[in-house]
């Protein structure tokens, strides 16, 4: 099964369908088996595009950023966002795809979906505010996009008693769940940080405390694998190694600031000795403590 239903494009399937709704400029859905694949040149849409994986993996970029979407996972670029596949065809799979085109949308933010949609203004400018200052264009486990999708071709195609309101409540129903969607990630995103940043400070404030993981576990009030994937995410570093990372950072400022010996730094940094100390600073740093302490000591 495939359809391409389209306003601007003469490739379309049926390019009747759509005329009554100029308010979307694309309405498709395909199944890409070919080896032969399919041209799809990076590019610009007159409007707001949201795709929703079925099958395959889709590999897409969106300027200069790269994203990985698999079976269950959405997709959605503004008008000024040149994206697409960064070989320039189409990968094996299935995919649904809508292109909404709003009456206005700048990257300021200044929207309007226009005389068809019941949304007011303020409604209109929280959607403008989201979608123009969103810089994460994957919708990641976005089931709730395909009943969507299928109810929409169902209304387009059957035209049956009330059609033209249900296409309506159904296009703003996509974008309402799906700013809902990327305003609850942005909320666990700054929820996320701010508990990364009260327990990098409790590390710091104990930081010659030999912290096994079962301890900093307790500390952080999640479980384990919560724990490791949140630090991970917020640093980059596994707990063990963020720890480690913390402990050179006040290191390197002992070694510049003070006089101290290196036993001294080794012990107030949770370092078991100046032999662990290092070793563990020449591995990480490049160079042995002294030698940092010459190179970048200012007299």
């Amino acid at each position: 099964m495939h359809f391409f239903y389209s306003n601007t494009d003469g490739d379309a399937t049926d390019t009747q369908i759509l005329k009554e709704f100029s308010f979307i400029n694309d309405f498709g859905f395909e199944e890409y088996k070919d080896i032969r694949q399919k041209p799809l040149s990076l590019h610009y849409n007159k409007g707001i595009e949201i795709c929703f994986v079925t099958k395959g993996r889709y590999n897409w970029v969106v300027d200069d950023k790269s994203y990985l979407l698999f079976p269950g996972d959405g997709f959605i670029t503004c008008p000024w966002e040149k994206h697409g596949s960064p070989r320039e065809v189409v990968d094996l799979g299935e995919i649904y795809w809508i292109v909404i085109r709003p009456e206005l949308f700048l990257q300021t933010g200044r929207f309007k979906l226009g005389r068809w949609s019941k949304l007011n203004r303020r409604a209109n400018d929280l959607l403008g505010k989201v979608l123009s200052e969103n810089r994460n264009h994957s919708l990641l486990k976005a089931q709730f996009l395909k009943p969507l999708f299928l109810e929409l071709q169902n209304e387009l195609t059957r035209k049956e008693f009330g059609y033209y309101q249900r296409v309506c409540g159904l296009v703003e129903e996509l974008l309402i769940k799906t700013v809902r969607l990327l305003q609850n990630r942005e909320n666990r995103m700054i929820k996320n940080q701010q508990w990364f940043l009260n327990f990098e400070n409790r590390l710091k404030e104990e930081i010659s405390k030999k912290w096994t993981l079962e301890e900093m576990t307790r500390e952080s009030g999640v479980g384990v694998t919560t724990f490791t994937q949140l630090v991970k995410e917020q640093s980059g570093y596994t707990p063990a190694n963020f720890l480690i990372f913390l402990r050179l950072e006040k290191a390197k400022e002992l070694l510049l600031q003070t006089t101290n010996k290196l036993t001294d730094i080794a012990l107030e940094c949770g370092f078991y000795s100046s032999q662990h100390f290092s070793s563990t600073f020449s591995k990480w740093i490049g160079m042995t403590p002294n030698g940092y302490r010459k190179r970048n000591k200012i007299l």
